[in-house]
């Protein structure tokens, strides 16, 4: 872009916030002033590396393929600097433009997106309207990755070449979340075997899933990524992953086991550790014989001693008092649950006539983790439980929340978008018949006024409402109703070279184009 392209494009968003200011007509979001300063900083540094050194990553699992409509974590991990989308979650949640340089909400369904000019494709394409028009059908007839969004818009227009509008249905306080989702690819493109993205990196080998390289994109309109070329490992085997990282085969190691976090720590290497968004916990069916009495579901709630499931992640992981993270939109500090507390247990349990014959209750849980079943048993058992652990693969246990019918089981929940409402709306709404609401409500859990609390929640745009009627469902789900058990939320692991600086991501991901030498 030529500086006079520069000094228009600056004009044109400092008259943009002028008129919105005067008008009301569009509202700014994430302090979009302080963004706006820094978006057309297109003569920024470039600290390059000539040295031709090759930046080594590994993870557990190589992906099927490379399409960036893939709902499938293990493929977005390889196309995370490779595709963009128009709008982007930065390290701490926050929304941030990327290729849309600014974006405003007319009303309270309409989205106007101006797109950054100058920007071309890995095929050497120009980035315009078209492109976005092409990507959005693309997810509409994938129903992959961007499902959601999918559901949330009635209409896309193209109203100039580097302009598009989007309405929803309804309000949507989390579309920009769910945009974040939408990979722009160029108008035309077909195939997952070339892919061509905006991004810092371009994909210079795939023959082999389990060894993909790349190369910087030397045209890419922001700052230039450190690393000429990356190479991404799939090294399924524990033992070969830490091996890598000692012989220096692999420069950073994503998939930590957790067992061999401290050999590695105590080797020299960096070992960082960011809560991983996913919190494990157990659920009570409500239409249960057993699990319908409240006594029983608090007698439980009392009798885990939630310290102890720690040692499923060999320490790294933290006990939680309710169903999603701190850090994620909507925690609600006021939530304590119900401490560890054998005596309040039991005694509860004498309440309800368990005094002298046990209750049989099952309980379910994933076959991967063993010693769940073991956990239950040990912890419920001195409280007149007589438990039967029953371990399914994932798929059963999903198709049984699904229906409705265990009585007792473990779920885990990983809140990737940063934001409570997939939460509540899949698991705590009372359940309808589209799914559109209580999807994974194995509960059976109904209660009116969640319902409602949950439904402000979606259509508010006041950010603050919004907060408050979240924190209230989930104070209401935890203590009055006790629907479930909080337990643990588990770590994410990284392991790198001590000479690499990097810092984690609130929701894991990672960027081959944030990891640079110290020294530079």
């Amino acid at each position: 872009m030529s500086p006079l392209n520069k000094i228009a494009e600056k004009l044109v968003v400092t008259l943009l916030v002028i008129l919105c200011l005067l008008s009301g007509g569009a509202l700014f979001f994430e302090d979009q002033f302080t963004a706006l300063t820094s978006l057309f900083a297109y003569d920024q540094s470039r600290q390059i590396d000539h040295s031709g050194q090759v930046l080594k990553i590994a993870y557990l699992f190589a992906p099927a393929d490379l399409n960036p409509f893939s709902s499938d974590t293990v493929t977005q991990s390889r196309l995370n600097d490779v595709y963009e989308p128009l709008v982007q979650l930065d390290p701490n949640f926050n929304i941030v433009p990327v290729l849309a340089v600014y974006y405003g909400l007319t009303g309270d369904t309409q989205w106007t997106m101006h797109l950054r000019d100058g920007v071309t494709f890995h095929d050497g394409s120009a980035l315009d309207a078209d492109d976005v028009v092409y990507s959005y059908n693309l997810a509409v007839k994938s129903k992959g990755y961007a499902a959601d969004l999918i559901d949330s818009v009635s209409k896309l227009e193209k109203l100039d070449d580097l302009t598009v509008k989007f309405t929803t249905k309804k309000p949507d306080p989390l579309f920009l979340n769910k945009l974040s989702n939408l990979l722009i690819v160029p108008n035309q493109w077909q195939t997952t075997d070339k892919p061509s993205g905006t991004g810092p990196y371009k994909i210079d080998d795939a023959s082999d899933m389990s060894n993909i390289s790349y190369v910087r994109n030397d045209q890419y309109w922001g700052e230039l990524p450190y690393y000429e070329k990356v190479l991404i490992r799939a090294v399924p085997d524990k033992g070969d992953r830490v091996n890598g990282l000692l012989d220096k085969s692999i420069d950073f190691l994503v998939n930590v086991p957790p067992d061999n976090a401290q050999v590695i720590k105590d080797s020299g290497f960096n070992l960082d550790m960011v809560p991983s968004l996913e919190v494990g916990f157990v659920m009570f069916n409500m239409t249960d014989p057993q699990f319908g009495q409240k006594n029983l579901r608090k007698a439980v709630a009392q009798a885990l001693n939630k310290t102890t499931f720690l040692d499923l992640a060999y320490g790294y992981a933290k006990t939680v008092n309710q169903f999603i993270s701190n850090g994620v939109f909507g925690y609600n500090p006021d939530v304590k649950g119900y401490d560890f507390d054998l005596k309040a247990a039991e005694k509860g349990m004498a309440d309800i006539g368990a005094e002298f014959s046990k209750i049989d209750v099952q309980v379910f849980y994933p076959e991967s983790l063993k010693l769940l079943g073991q956990y239950f048993k040990e912890q419920l058992e001195p409280i007149g439980l007589n438990v039967e652990a029953i371990p399914l693969d994932d798929q059963k246990l999903l198709d049984g929340i699904g229906r409705g019918v265990l009585p007792f089981y473990y779920l885990g929940w990983r809140n990737e978008r940063g934001d409570a409402l997939p939460f509540l709306e899949d698991i705590l709404h009372s359940h309808t018949a589209d799914n559109a609401y209580g999807q994974y409500n194995g509960m059976n859990y109904s209660n009116p006024q969640v319902d409602k609390l949950i439904e402000d929640a979606q259509n508010n745009l006041n950010l603050q409402e919004r907060l408050k009627d979240m924190q209230t469902a989930m104070k209401i789900a935890v203590e009055d109703d006790i629907v479930g058990v909080p337990l643990f939320e588990t770590y994410s692991l990284f392991a790198y070279r001590p000479d690499l600086y990097f810092k984690p991501r609130v929701d894991s991901l990672v960027f081959p184009s944030t990891i640079r030498l110290k020294s530079t």
